[in-house]
């Protein structure tokens, strides 16, 4: 992928991670890790390697959210 490629993507996942904060999905801290980077998809000075880094610890963070709410949703309806 082209530098400009990997700020897109970092910007929608940082999009969907806004979201998902917002609605109460996900906590803040979840983000710690991503924080510590200090690479914002405005950040077009950093490299390619740190908007990939990004990506991926957004990416997991995400996935890591996702999995539970998933998980909390089957255990409500199993115990219904």
């Amino acid at each position: 992928m082209r530098k400009t490629e990997y700020i897109h993507t970092h910007a929608l996942l940082a999009e969907v991670t806004r979201r998902l904060v917002e609605n109460g999905t996900m906590s803040v801290e979840t983000l710690s890790t991503y924080d510590a980077l200090e690479t914002r998809p405005s950040s077009i000075h950093k490299s390619k390697q740190n908007h990939r880094e990004a990506i991926l610890m957004l990416g997991r963070a995400i996935e890591s959210c996702l999995r539970e709410a998933r998980t909390d949703s089957h255990e409500q309806s199993v115990n219904r």
